[in-house]
């Protein structure tokens, strides 16, 4: 076989997303002018319950801001930006609750923004990682799950236990760790890893330093995060990369035809779950010399470019379908 998934889309070395929790409208201050400087996308995680009202969860730090509204939230949506439920009312999951806080939540946040929810943020802790709440999120249509760990993701591992960094100001004693813009930075890059940073709204000073960073260590993170991943980083919504992920793992390729003047290849998505929004994926082909001349490829009958990223190989990436063809070679063109 001479074609093959690329670990991640556009044949970016390694990944990286920002979360943060619970939506709230204050992120308008610096956050959201931040990521429209720098044209990069975020994610907020919705306590559904709490949609459009002043925050009012136990002895929250953030008590008394107001969380996003259906507009607001339908504003970061056409931004770019993604959204995932972090529960029905940000407290500990029982058994007996998950209709409420994983079901109810998910129905009523999708009607919200009028579009599919696919990610579940545990609120709190990681009891709301339990296995119970788990298989909730499972019975209830969402393809993944994030947690509260600081490590990286890799490509093939567990999509219903997702890692976050925390991208706080110091975090709880006894391990305490002061902020560092270069956190989990390297690993990522040499492990060709996911990092995911989570936060709630920072503004000048962090309203819980434990809970959060300030505006000006959000940009200085997001420049290190341009600088040092450069072109090999690829910045984008969770949603965006867990479909990647679903999309590699779950496609198969079939040589369909191979001659000197075409390669013929089919992809089957039979075993792709339902719901997954983006089904696109970077595929490396290897093809005769004389073909990366003008490189071009057939994919469904629509003439697309490809690239070419070293002798011989070349690159497409591309939205597919169940029984999608793709075709190279001058005899196809």
């Amino acid at each position: 076989m001479d074609m093959s998934i690329c670990p991640w889309k556009y044949g970016k070395q390694w990944v990286y997303s920002i979360t943060y929790d619970e939506a709230l409208s204050d992120l308008h201050q610096f956050a959201i002018p931040l990521h429209e400087e720098l044209g990069t996308p975020g994610h907020v995680e919705v306590v559904v319950s709490q949609i459009g009202i002043t925050r009012n969860i136990g002895n929250s730090t953030f008590n008394g801001l107001r969380h996003m509204n259906a507009d607001e939230l339908n504003d970061l949506i056409a931004r770019g930006w993604g959204i995932g439920s972090h529960s029905w009312s940000h407290q500990t999951i029982p058994p007996e609750k998950v209709d409420l806080e994983i079901g109810q939540a998910k129905k009523v946040l999708e009607n919200c923004i009028d579009q599919s929810v696919i990610l579940y943020c545990a609120p709190g802790d990681n009891r709301n990682m339990a296995p119970h709440v788990l298989d909730a999120c499972r019975k209830f249509g969402y393809l993944g799950a994030m947690s509260i760990t600081d490590a990286i993701n890799i490509p093939g591992e567990e999509l219903f236990w997702i890692n976050r960094t925390a991208l706080h100001d110091h975090y709880y004693p006894p391990f305490f760790s002061a902020f560092d813009p270069y956190r989990n930075i390297n690993l990522a890059r040499s492990r060709s890893g996911w990092l995911i940073d989570y936060c709630h709204c920072p503004i000048e000073e962090p309203l819980h330093p434990s809970k959060d960073c300030s505006a000006s260590q959000l940009r200085e993170r997001f420049e290190v995060v341009l600088s040092e991943g450069g072109d090999d980083v690829w910045w984008a919504v969770p949603e965006e990369v867990l479909s990647y992920h679903l999309m590699r793992r779950h496609a198969r390729i079939e040589s369909v035809a191979t001659s000197p003047g075409i390669q013929h290849y089919r992809v089957h998505l039979d075993r792709l779950p339902q719901g997954v929004p983006y089904q696109a994926l970077t595929l490396d082909t290897r093809v005769p010399a004389a073909w990366c001349r003008a490189p071009s490829v057939i994919v469904d009958r629509n003439r697309q470019s490809a690239s070419v990223v070293r002798p011989g190989i070349l690159r497409i990436t591309t939205e597919l379908k169940d029984g999608s063809d793709i075709i190279f070679g001058p005899a196809a063109l």
